[in-house]
């Protein structure tokens, strides 16, 4: 475990801002949990993890469209306990789905156009929640935190670390666009709760300890009663196309 973020591996480069708690490395784990509607059903594993992106308007009303509008933005945790717990404190039912993903640069091969390392600001040094809190309640910020918001958009991060209000000892992360397109998925779990047989249903994209990809997954999707099935016409999309080209080129390199 590293001593930045529980879910950073610990031999890691890690370079660091010399003013601002902002990093850059590699090597992360993410974890989004989503309440299962019918959309979830018959899209593929790409266009469900598409969709975890969504643009950020004051129509969200929320307190981070007050801060980062007409923003892209995808919210992640630190682990899989963190993303259940901010999914009950919305008043999700136990039927959700969970997204494992990780920064496509730390794989063996990667399969995205950008090798990159992310840019994480630390908004837990920040204080950053003091801002959100204020945010919720309606409270004018000071001019010492308008200009740490302003100062974030400038430096144009990946995403922005904060803590969990659900789950004391978890960790947030608010991907803004540029970070969420550096994010590969290791496996979708859709996990029905309310049933009483509790079923579940895995879909793998990574395996192995260096996530190797498994880029045909990416084209599986969900079906009623916890089946799976797959879409041959994904291998069709431009996506595809994307992660087969860098699939392949980045695995001549290892050869």
């Amino acid at each position: 475990m590293s001593d930045l973020f529980s879910n950073h591996a610990i031999f890691s480069k890690v370079l660091i801002h010399r003013k601002l708690p902002v990093l850059k490395t590699y090597e992360f784990d993410f974890f989004r949990c989503v309440e299962v509607g019918d959309w979830v059903y018959g899209s593929t594993v790409s266009e469900l993890h598409d969709g975890n992106l969504r643009f950020n308007n004051d129509k969200d009303r929320n307190r981070h469209s007050k801060l980062f509008p007409d923003e892209k933005i995808s919210y992640w945790a630190e682990s899989k306990a963190t993303a259940v717990a901010e999914i009950k404190k919305h008043g999700s039912c136990k039927n959700y789905i969970t997204f494992h993903a990780y920064d496509d640069a730390s794989s063996t091969i990667p399969i995205l156009d950008t090798e990159d390392m992310l840019v994480i600001i630390d908004g837990i040094k920040l204080g950053f929640n003091k801002i959100l809190d204020k945010i919720n309640r309606d409270e004018r910020l000071t001019n010492e935190e308008e200009n740490l918001v302003d100062l974030i958009r400038r430096e144009e991060p990946d995403c922005l670390a904060y803590k969990s209000e659900a789950n004391r000892n978890g960790t947030n992360f608010l991907f803004f666009e540029r970070g969420f397109r550096k994010l590969s998925l290791k496996e979708v779990k859709l996990y029905m709760g309310e049933k009483p047989n509790k079923n579940s249903k895995t879909i793998v994209c990574a395996g192995t300890s260096d996530y190797t990809p498994y880029i045909n997954n990416y084209g599986k999707y969900f079906l009623p009663i916890t089946k799976v099935k797959v879409d041959e016409t994904f291998k069709l999309t431009e996506k595809y196309k994307e992660y087969s080209i860098n699939y392949k080129k980045n695995l001549s390199k290892l050869r």
